[in-house]
């Protein structure tokens, strides 16, 4: 039986073809790593704030479907109802329940808007 990864007709001219595919795989690599971290959301209610001296540094979030996360607090937008990073108390205390956009940056859940999420409750 011939070879199958040597017949097909090679995607870069004047390579061999494990030379042609080679270049492929890593320039698909290296155009989805370059995407940068992908945005994510998540809902729940607060169970912890980490603010020493009055700074919110970062919080703890139970989300609707169980899950315990952390957070820190990135660049925060607080346009068009999103809110600062000081109003989580509020959310902490009285357990209403908030929605996060944030990225994976460096292995940390890093938020960058918060807001109210009636709608959320954990299960």
């Amino acid at each position: 039986m011939p070879d199958v990864a040597l017949t097909w007709p090679c995607p870069v001219p004047r390579l061999p073809c494990r030379a042609g595919a080679l270049v492929l795989v890593l320039a698909v690599g290296l155009s989805v790593a370059a995407c940068g971290p992908q945005d994510r959301t998540a809902a729940g209610v607060v169970i912890a704030v980490d603010a020493p001296a009055g700074q919110v540094n970062g919080f703890t979030l139970r989300t609707t479907d169980g899950q315990v996360m952390s957070f820190v607090i990135g660049t925060l937008e607080t346009d068009a109802g999103a809110f600062p990073a000081f109003h989580l108390a509020v959310h902490a205390a009285t357990l209403q329940p908030i929605a996060v956009a944030y990225r994976v940056e460096d292995g940390r859940n890093v938020v960058y808007r918060m807001a109210d999420a009636p709608w959320a409750q954990p299960s």
